[in-house]
Parts: structure tokens; sequence; C-alpha cells
């Protein structure tokens, strides 16, 4: 009997599917705790898994438009431009709240720039923290991203979040088409076959 097949009688043979399964995912965690690089693949692995099973889209007749509160949220730019909500009537808006210190947040930043690369010219990305400058803009040069990013914070009840990353997309009329919180896969199928609808004049 080889190493593969005594694993096999001795681990997995007469063992519950649900037995494994926690105890893959134990496994995980664990590696998380003691090897803290390995976070942010286990979380991207995590935001595909999020993205497959679920339909983050909320059909029309549920969007909740965004309030007045929420429209005059004020966000400043990297050049240090200043626009709200409200000044971006009629477009496509990709909403992303993070932090450098967040591994969620790091996570699903791949797949944002992969998004932003294909969708940055129909859909307006803003990536807003409320970190210091100067330690976003050293993250941002290091992982090479080329995302717009926005400073400030969200006002009005369709927007705060009290856990991030927190994501809205809003769509042309002001309405929230998709809100999650948590890592997600932006670069998904769902997510590009939503933004092509959403931004077909």
């Amino acid at each position: 009997m080889n190493l593969k097949q005594f694993l096999y009688h001795k681990v997995i043979a007469g063992r519950k599917p649900w037995s494994i399964v926690s105890d893959v995912l134990f496994f995980g965690l664990l590696v998380m705790l003691l090897i803290p690089t390995t976070r942010s693949t286990i979380l991207s692995g995590v935001a595909v898994a999020r993205t497959w099973i679920t339909n983050p889209e909320i059909p029309e007749s549920k969007r909740v438009a965004l309030g007045p509160l929420s429209l005059d949220s004020k966000f400043i730019n990297s050049q240090g431009m200043e626009i709200t909500l409200g000044s971006l009537k009629s477009e496509v808006i990709f909403l992303n709240q993070w932090a450098t210190w967040c591994p969620p947040c790091r996570a699903e930043m791949p797949a944002i720039e992969r998004l932003y690369k294909e969708y940055g010219s129909k859909v307006k990305f803003i990536i807003l923290t409320s970190e210091d400058p100067s330690a976003v803009k050293k993250f941002i040069e290091k992982e090479g991203y080329t995302f717009p990013i926005y400073y400030g914070s969200v006002n009005g009840p369709e927007l705060v979040s009290h856990s991030i990353p927190s994501t809205v997309i809003i769509d042309r009329s002001g309405k929230i088409a998709v809100q999650r919180k948590g890592a997600f896969n932006w670069s998904s199928r769902k997510i590009k076959r939503l933004l092509r609808e959403l931004s077909v004049d």
C-alpha cells in the first residue's frame, strides 16, 4: 500500500462529506492565522465562490433610489478635484469603500483593477477611502493599480456601511443595482454582463 492509498483509507474513507468539508475549512482558517500572507489568496478564493453561488443584481422593481443625503456625498480625488454623487447623474457608478489595512479589501482589488481596465471608459469608478493619502498612495503604487482613488466618506442610509469592503453599482437613474459587503469577484461574467446592460445608451 502506497502513501496515497494509506492516507485515503485512514483520513477520507468512511467519513461523511460534511466532515471532510469542515476539516478543510478549519485547515484554511488555521493557515490564515499562522501565515498572514496567505489571507489574500484564500479570501480571493472565497470571493470567487461567493460570486459563483450568488446573483448580485437587484431586480429593477426592488432597486432603491439614492436620497438627497447620499447624493450630497462629496469626494476628492488624488488631484484635489471635488465631486458629488449628485453631479454624476445619468452615469453608471461603481462605488467601493475600502482601506489598505483590510484583508478582504485587498483580496478583491485585483478583480476591481481588471474590471476598471475593461469598463473604465463606460462606468464611473469611485474607489473610496478615508485613510491618509500618503499611505494609500504608497499602497497603490506598490500594487500597480490604476483605478481612480477618492478620499472622503458617504452620507445617507442607502450607502453608509459599518463594514468594509462595501460596494454598490448605481444605474443611470440613480438607483442601486448591486449592493455587496465583503470580498467579491468584481471581474466576473455576471458583473460584466450587468455593466454592459447598464451602460448601453
